[in-house]
């Protein structure tokens, strides 16, 4: 059986497919092909719905968390629709690491997850699963602004395919939605419902594409600034 591809720069398309796999659309095209990356990512009309529906079924937990896990849903959509690539995450957390965890070992992609609290460090290095493919560091901050994080080493991949944005000092950000505009595909960006508390008005207008995810209390953002294909 022939389909016609339809060929989507994710520079466009990105942001408006991960809202697709969010809200589980009845109609597709026939097939979409979401170039991330290096790879694409192929979606018959005829299996999206009930993949996404297992999907979410397999990596989150009902009722889903509005407040610190809101982001769950979003991060599982990222991941879901990029597939490889390497995974950065700023501000660890019960529902981002665990689940960032499962989806890097299932994806056989690297992440690096990071914290300024060596509590969190020590807690899922010794609670989650050993694997070369997951990376724990401690970021020591004495600032309020959290310059430390500047100097942190934390690049490791040349591009990141996704990084997470949700560490402490809230200050800190806003500086680091600019450093890694152009080092990452996706950028998704935690508390974005009080985005003048943290800044993030200085950064925002850097992306060309942005996608806020409000269905759940503490919002989400899915941003892309362009895509070198």
């Amino acid at each position: 059986m022939k389909f016609h591809a339809v060929y989507v720069v994710v520079g466009i398309i990105a942001c408006p497919f991960i809202f697709f796999c969010i809200f589980a659309p009845s109609q597709l095209l026939q097939v979409q092909v979401i170039e991330l990356a290096n790879g694409f990512k192929y979606i018959e009309k005829s299996n999206f719905s009930n993949e996404w529906k297992q999907t979410i079924h397999k990596y989150l937990t009902f009722p889903l968390d509005n407040h610190y896990g809101s982001h769950s849903i979003v991060l599982l959509a990222a991941a879901y629709a990029s597939e490889t690539g390497a995974i950065l995450e700023l501000g660890m957390g019960s529902s981002s690491t665990p689940l960032l965890h499962r989806l890097a070992v299932d994806q056989n992609r690297f992440l690096l997850s990071a914290d300024s609290d060596i509590r969190w460090v020590n807690y899922f290095v010794s609670g989650l699963e050993k694997t070369e493919l997951h990376q724990m560091k401690y970021v020591e901050v004495k600032t309020e602004m959290g310059v430390e994080w500047a100097a942190a080493n934390l690049s490791d991949a040349a591009k990141w395919s996704i990084v997470f944005i949700d560490h402490r000092p809230g200050p800190r950000r806003e500086f680091d939605l600019r450093a890694y505009a152009l080092r990452s595909t996706l950028v998704l960006l935690h508390d974005t419902e009080v985005a003048s508390m943290y800044k993030y008005h200085n950064a925002l207008p850097l992306y060309t594409y942005q996608y806020r995810f409000t269905r759940l209390k503490t919002y989400t953002d899915v941003l892309i600034i362009f895509i070198l294909i």
